[in-house]
């Protein structure tokens, strides 16, 4: 089992705060699938590292390197944020926030947003790291603030989903949903595009809110709970929704893979697995990576699945990214591999950060991604052939 599947969250909706649960299962866990045997020639080598510092451990997966411009940014968990240049890992700039960081950072213009442990979101300058403002919350930020159209979308553990004022922090708007008792300590963030903002809740269902005010466009839902406990009704989604060619895919735990009309929220398909992490989409597919670390690559159309990789199983897989021909993951053992699209055949890995990497890679050329370990590593990593 997943380490973060074990750490619940329940939740009271008239409270700030939130009391952690730690559920054991008592079977015998399996062991994690052994490093794979490649059967071709392949390199994978590190261009740069950087130390951004704070170890992340798990408790912070969504800490996650972010590309602006021709620089990457990154934070750690005790506060800082960097910026580094793209090419030639040189660090531009570093700062000390004395802040909790647990998400981002995100470039929206010429500004950094990262959200806090103490439910804060700050931003930064780009340009130097200078704090521009902090805004209070209601709860903790777990999921990146996204902004589009000078509007920061935010996204805290009670439920609420603010809409602040990307120039000084002030509230626009006040979207409230409705929390289980119990959750996934996990929330996704929102995908932000045409005005819109689509969110997966942790019920299962997923909303589109209005940029301009807040107001609830459509909602759906993907999965509903099952099972006589709490904890086997359990269907969140805490990955990010993905969205191409004018639909938007979103997979919950213990529940579905769906696909949906970005316009009018009309189910076009479904499928049954458990995720939650995020997914991501492109040319005629889409690819999750289920709760026991199988690879799949489903059909954009469809959702029928084109191939699957089980030679990572309980690796503690990442969400996909997409790096030129191949499907990039990292793992909890601190990992990174490359898998072909077409096929899902493993082509090629390396070791970043022994600590582990629970973050997304992400990419930043052809066949060139960065990555961010649990132990403060940052690293831009190439695939090539030898």
């Amino acid at each position: 089992m997943n380490r973060r599947m074990l750490l619940i969250v329940a939740l009271s909706a008239g409270l700030a705060g939130c009391n952690s649960l730690k559920v054991w299962n008592k079977t015998p866990v399996e062991p994690a699938a052994p490093l794979p045997t490649l059967t071709s020639a392949a390199s994978v080598n590190t261009r740069w590292t950087v130390d951004v510092g704070g170890k992340s451990e798990e408790r912070f997966p969504y800490l996650a390197p972010a590309l602006g411009g021709s620089r990457v940014y990154a934070a750690s968990a005790d506060g800082q944020v960097v910026a580094v240049e793209l090419d030639s890992g040189k660090l531009a700039w570093r700062v000390k926030t004395e802040s909790r960081i647990t998400a981002g950072p995100f470039p929206a213009d010429d500004t950094l947003l990262v959200g806090t442990l103490d439910g804060e979101v700050l931003a930064l300058a780009a340009a130097d790291g200078r704090i521009r403002w902090r805004r209070q919350m209601s709860s903790e930020v777990l999921a990146t603030p996204r902004a589009e159209q000078g509007t920061v979308v935010v996204r805290t553990l009670d439920g609420r989903i603010s809409g602040l004022d990307l120039n000084d922090g002030s509230t626009r708007w006040t979207h409230e949903t409705t929390v289980p008792s119990l959750t996934l300590r996990g929330t996704g963030a929102p995908f932000l595009e045409n005005g819109f903002a689509m969110i997966g809740l942790d019920n299962g269902k997923v909303i589109a809110l209005r940029l301009s005010d807040g107001r609830l466009a459509w909602e759906e839902t993907v999965a509903l709970p099952t099972g006589r406990s709490e904890v086997e009704r359990l269907v969140d989604i805490d990955g990010d929704p993905a969205v191409l060619a004018g639909g938007l895919f979103v997979a919950t735990f213990q529940g579905k893979v769906a696909g949906f009309d970005l316009r009018s929220g009309r189910r076009v398909w479904d499928r049954d697995t458990s995720s939650f992490q995020s997914i991501v989409a492109s040319g005629e597919e889409i690819y999750e990576v289920d709760d026991r670390s199988r690879v799949n690559a489903l059909d954009l159309q469809s959702g029928d699945v084109r191939w699957t990789q089980e030679g990572l199983l309980r690796r503690d897989l990442s969400a996909p990214a997409l790096s030129g021909r191949h499907v990039v993951i990292a793992d909890g053992n601190g990992y990174v591999f490359w898998l072909d699209r077409g096929t899902g055949q493993i082509m090629g890995y390396t070791r970043v950060d022994r600590q582990g990497i629970s973050a997304r890679p992400l990419r930043v050329g052809d066949e060139t991604v960065i990555v961010q370990g649990r132990g403060g590593r940052l690293a831009a990593v190439q695939f090539g052939r030898g």
